[in-house]
């Protein structure tokens, strides 16, 4: 079985309209195996008497980790799973104030179990029962993880088909709409305030100018040593700010030995203004996770499916891209595999193609 990601993860079923997904414990740790580091001292302050009770989760990132199956995380992650299915246990026998529960990964590996109400009397309940009790947070959260299920049914209902994905956190609905969805957020946020937090396409709603430019590190590593070129096509060279758009890549081996291509059966495209070396639009849609694979022969060639967006990745710019001229690069994936380690993924740009975004 996979092991649990190195990235903070919800162990209560993570509630989700798309792109979302919980994993699972592989083989346990040796019994002997001691935590990466040891739990704080934490002060009882709020809570009552409850050590493990704290106001702010610390997170970063845990030096040494390398993503693997078997790296520090997941290893950590594994020692501590059985305490974790406990207390998901004990979490739905107190639906009316269990709110959550994940792993954290960073600064340390630990669960964070959040209630609404009677901190003192969980926690100690849960100190008795788990096998680490040192190794878990509990927090309070404004509402229960069945109010939350019940919130984000009434808001799939109300942002319709401007959504990309709708999903339960921890303590808080996470939605995702379009570029052109800020109107919609404003009904969400009027609504329901504090416990959703609203991205549209690619920026924070309400507070547009709250994120640095994602421009550079949306577009990722690029890679300068495949031997392979790509074309672009468009089926439009028209599309309404905030839209989407569809097109076609060729690419082709332009080196003097076969190359094994890694990729996906579908590319994106980078929106540029004119004569620009950052982007300021991107696709914010859902992809699949289906891999393509094929070896060119020395100038041969192969052609994929293209989606792009005008989502801006400029808050300057607002959450969609204006009307005006601009120009297209597809962004062609290269996979590199490897045995137990994460796949190492740059891209290829392509020659650029106009695009008109309009009103």
């Amino acid at each position: 079985m996979p092991s649990l990601r190195p990235t903070a993860i919800a162990v209560a079923a993570v509630l989700a309209v798309a792109a979302c997904g919980t994993g699972q414990p592989g083989a346990s740790a040796p019994p002997s195996e001691t935590p990466i580091a040891t739990s704080p001292s934490l002060s009882p302050t709020a809570s009552g008497g409850c050590p493990n009770f704290v106001e702010v989760v610390a997170t970063g990132p845990l030096p040494g980790d390398d993503g693997t199956e078997d790296g520090p995380v997941a290893r950590q992650q594994q020692r501590i799973a059985g305490d974790g299915d406990l207390a998901v246990q004990y979490g739905a026998d107190h639906p009316d104030e269990f709110a959550s529960l994940r792993y954290e990964n960073g600064l340390r590996v630990r669960l964070v179990v959040g209630f609404t109400a009677h901190i003192e009397e969980h926690c100690a309940a849960l100190r008795a029962i788990l096998e680490y009790p040192d190794e878990f947070e509990i927090i309070r959260q404004p509402a229960t993880e069945a109010r939350l299920d019940e919130i984000m049914s009434q808001i799939i209902d109300m942002v319709g088909g401007t959504f990309q994905s709708v999903g339960r956190g921890a303590g808080v609905i996470h939605v995702n709409l379009r570029a052109d969805g800020d109107d919609v957020a404003a009904n969400v946020v009027a609504a329901y305030g504090d416990l959703v937090e609203i991205t549209v396409g690619l920026l924070p709603y309400p507070d547009l100018f709250a994120g640095l430019p994602l421009c550079g590190p949306e577009l990722g590593e690029a890679t300068s040593d495949a031997p392979l070129t790509a074309a672009a096509e468009l089926d439009s060279d028209v599309v309404a700010s905030g839209a989407d758009f569809r097109g076609k890549v060729t690419i082709t081996n332009s080196g003097d030995v076969a190359y094994d291509f890694q990729s996906g059966p579908t590319q994106t495209a980078v929106v540029y203004l004119p004569g620009a070396a950052t982007p300021s639009g991107f696709f914010t849609g859902g992809m699949d996770a289906i891999g393509f694979g094929a070896t060119l022969a020395r100038g041969a060639s192969v052609t994929l499916d293209v989606v792009g967006g005008t989502a801006s990745c400029d808050p300057s710019l607002g959450y969609a891209l204006p009307p005006g001229s601009y120009e297209v690069r597809v962004r062609v994936q290269v996979q590199t595999m490897h045995d137990n380690a994460p796949t190492e993924v740059a891209y290829l740009l392509s020659d650029p193609v106009p695009l008109t975004i309009v009103p």
